[in-house]
């Protein structure tokens, strides 16, 4: 927190300081009888200290931080000498009303007022139990008032009514200002203004002087210029150093003040105004069997009280466990993403540097698929135990965010000793662990940012910017450290925002479009094509699906984009079937899309509007779908199959399919990645093994009788090479770009007879 430095203390206000003290001496000097003199002249020092100590803390006052209250308290001491001043030159009897009673009685309305504003910024009680000790020591103090002071002072055959109601004013308004001292008290050493300590001294002088005045008037033996007139001024003093030193300046930069606290003595202060209490009744007169019974009561009040105690000490500690299982993670034992959004709110209130890391575990699904959510609960236990090692070996702090997802927070204040500390997480979770008898060896995804100690980042924005270069990471393969890059990072972050932000009403502006890339098959014929979503932005221009497509998998939006792709190709398939076109159109599905229950039906009322047979449309998923979703899809495929639709595995040979699932899997087509098909291109020894794979794959395809599908072709001799291999069908550059349906003829142009140079004797 930053706070307006106070302008510095003027000089003059030493030798004022001086001067006040000096008066006080004189004044002392004449309560002692070391001098004499008239008592309007002994009134001289007196008024000194009194105004001058409130003409001092008024233009102190303007320096501290809470110049409202300290002038509350210059009116208040200006008040009291006044007071003072027109007592002694009036010559009023002490104990009688007069006109001097509501300038002594401002001073103590003066300090509530004061009290009140100070309360405001630096709350002295911490809570309603605190609130109802201080309330039960008052009540005490004030049954010990009322016993030898008030009663009384009621009871006095004074001048009148109206009298001992303003006398009894003065006990009463010490109450207020013993309250105000008590709550004081409370407060203990942190979170206390400047200047406080002072402040209460003085007030406890005036309770200690209005008391014994109080008890000297009622036995009229005030006579003037006695011990409580030298606590008077004293008090005054007091009030000045305290505001002298709350304008003392203080560093600009100063740590958050800690909730206030009550000091030790909290706890018996109920037991402390109970035995005040019996203390005082017990030096009423009472008889015997009336003492028994006090006694019996007394102890019986201390038993239950000693039980309410245990009873809110218990409520405190499940208070307590309650708040620690509010900011902490039940599993593992770290704090939770509130406790983290507290740290960063403290972090980004410090003046040092903070490193921030977010850790994320590579493919930790496959522990709870394979081993159980049990096993999984302790991999993560584990994970957390080393990640708490190391980032106490950092003295840091570590913190568990959601099943897979944990974030280290170091102290740090360059970029390498970031980029140390990710490695260190990495290459303590590299190490294998051993659960339920089987080896496991989980990577992660780690990503990083810097907040440096004279930065503005705040923590959200740094915990944004680690989470932003973790899913780059993530993007990329994962098992990687990335370093969150502010002029990299940040365009990216906000193109993303923007295509979201745009993709989610592209198709309402018509700014989707399907382009069809056609399938040469073995015989020459064209009647294949594959469905490809292009995207032209009137902002962004032409986006790319490798941009938008994960875009649009994060954001939810795939299942809306796969339902637009299908009622499109159907749509064109119509067109084209009515113009005596017969051709197939497959189309890609994501893999959440296809085993969603409410998926065959809507493909079926599709191709139902549309006049469709189910043959006319095809349907591509890729190998995730073999291992993320392979009991849900299988259903859902045999299904597809049944209605005569064809099911095609894209880019096979470069995911993480096996061959297990493709015999259990009901597909129709395999479609050979064009990462191997590139490779078929010399003698290198690459392009040798990218031919065996090939061929391979072929041999695979014929024994499963499933239709072979070679992209990415791009020249005559990978064609050769493909044909040779025994593919059914090719598709690529060289066979035909993506276009849109308009420029499409009834026979797709292509290279001149391609099909009889590339497969010859087979056409």
């Amino acid at each position: 927190m930053i706070l307006p430095a106070p302008r510095s203390v003027p000089r003059g206000t030493g030798l004022a300081a001086l001067g006040l003290g000096a008066g006080y001496l004189l004044h002392l000097t004449h309560l002692l009888g070391w001098t004499s003199g008239s008592p309007e002249w002994a009134l001289g020092p007196y008024l000194l200290v009194f105004l001058g100590s409130a003409a001092l803390i008024w233009s102190l006052a303007a320096r501290t931080e809470a110049p409202g209250a300290w002038r509350w308290v210059a009116a208040g001491t200006f008040c009291w000498g006044v007071g003072n001043a027109l007592y002694t030159l009036g010559n009023v009897q002490a104990g009688v009303l007069g006109f001097t009673d509501p300038w002594f009685l401002a001073l103590p309305a003066c300090m509530l007022l004061a009290f009140r504003l100070f309360e405001r910024r630096w709350p002295s009680l911490p809570s309603r139990e605190a609130r109802l000790d201080v309330a039960a020591q008052v009540m005490a103090a004030g049954a010990y008032l009322w016993f030898f002071v008030l009663a009384e002072q009621m009871q006095s055959a004074g001048p009148s009514l109206l009298s001992n109601l303003v006398a009894a004013l003065y006990p009463l308004s010490d109450l207020v200002l013993l309250s105000l001292l008590l709550a004081q008290t409370w407060r203990g050493p942190d979170g206390a203004p400047r200047g406080m300590g002072f402040l209460a001294a003085g007030m406890l002088l005036f309770v200690v002087a209005d008391t014994g005045y109080t008890i000297l008037a009622l036995r009229d033996a005030y006579e003037g210029h006695m011990w409580p007139d030298a606590l008077w001024p004293l008090a005054a003093l007091l009030f000045t150093a305290g505001a002298w030193q709350a304008g003392q300046p203080r560093p600009l930069t100063v740590s958050t003040p800690r909730r206030p606290r009550s000091l030790w003595y909290g706890p018996l202060a109920p037991y402390s105004a109970l035995l005040a209490g019996f203390m005082l009744l017990g030096a009423v007169r009472l008889p015997l069997e009336a003492r028994g019974a006090l006694y019996a009561t007394f102890f019986a009040a201390i038993f239950v009280a000693a039980r309410q105690t245990l009873t809110l000490r218990q409520l405190e500690d499940s208070r307590a466990r309650l708040e620690f299982q509010s900011r902490h993670d039940a599993l593992t034992g770290l704090g939770n993403r509130r406790q983290l959004h507290l740290t960063l709110d403290r972090c980004g209130r410090s003046a040092a540097g903070t490193g921030l890391l977010v850790v994320d575990l590579d493919d930790f699904r496959f522990v709870n698929e394979a081993l159980g959510h049990r096993a999984g609960d302790a991999f993560l236990q584990r994970t957390a135990a080393t990640l708490r090692g190391q980032a106490a070996a950092l003295n840091g702090e570590c913190f568990h965010l959601s099943a897979d997802e944990f974030v280290v927070i170091v102290p740090a204040t360059r970029e390498e000793q970031v980029r140390a500390a990710g490695e260190a997480l990495r290459r303590a979770l590299r190490e294998p662990v051993t659960l339920e008898g089987q080896v496991l060896n989980i990577t992660a995804s780690v990503g990083a940012a810097l907040r440096p100690a004279d930065g503005l980042l705040d923590g959200a924005a740094l915990l944004r910017r680690a989470d932003l270069a973790m899913k780059e990471v993530k993007r990329s393969g994962g098992n990687g450290l990335r370093l969150f890059d502010p002029l990299r990072d940040d365009a990216a972050a906000s193109r993303r925002v923007m295509i979201e932000t745009r993709l989610r009403g592209a198709a309402e502006r018509g700014e989707l479009q399907l382009h069809y890339q056609p399938q040469l098959e073995r015989g020459g014929q064209r009647v294949h094509f594959e469905a490809l979503l292009r995207w032209q932005d009137a902002q962004l221009g032409a986006v790319s699906p490798a941009e938008f497509v994960p875009v649009a998998e994060s954001a939810g939006l795939m299942v809306s984009l796969d339902r637009w792709v299908i009622a499109q190709a159907c749509r064109q398939l119509a067109g084209w079937r009515a113009a005596g076109r017969p051709w197939q159109v497959a189309v890609n599905i994501s893999p959440p899309n296809l085993v969603r229950p409410d998926f065959l039906p809507f493909l079926l009322r599709t191709l139902r509007e549309h006049g469709l047979p189910p043959a006319a449309l095809g349907l591509e998923v890729t190998e995730r779908l073999l291992v993320e979703n392979e009991a849900e899809a299988r259903q859902t495929l045999q299904a597809l199959m049944d209605l005569g639709i064809e099911v095609a595995v894209d880019d096979f040979g470069v995911g993480q399919s096996s061959l297990s699932s493709l015999l259990r899997l009901p597909i129709s087509v395999l479609k050979v990645d064009r990462a191997f098909v590139t490779e078929l291109t010399g003698d290198r020894a690459d392009g040798q093994a990218a031919f065996k794979v090939v061929q391979a794959v072929v041999g695979l395809g014929r024994a499963l009788n499933l239709r072979v599908v070679a992209e990415g072709v791009e020249t005559p001799e990978q064609a050769q090479l493909l044909w040779e291999l025994g593919v059914d069908a090719l598709q690529g550059y060289w066979i035909g770009r993506a276009a849109p349906p308009e420029t499409l003829s009834e026979q797709p142009g292509g290279p001149p007879g391609a099909a009889a140079r590339a497969a010859p004797g087979l056409v």
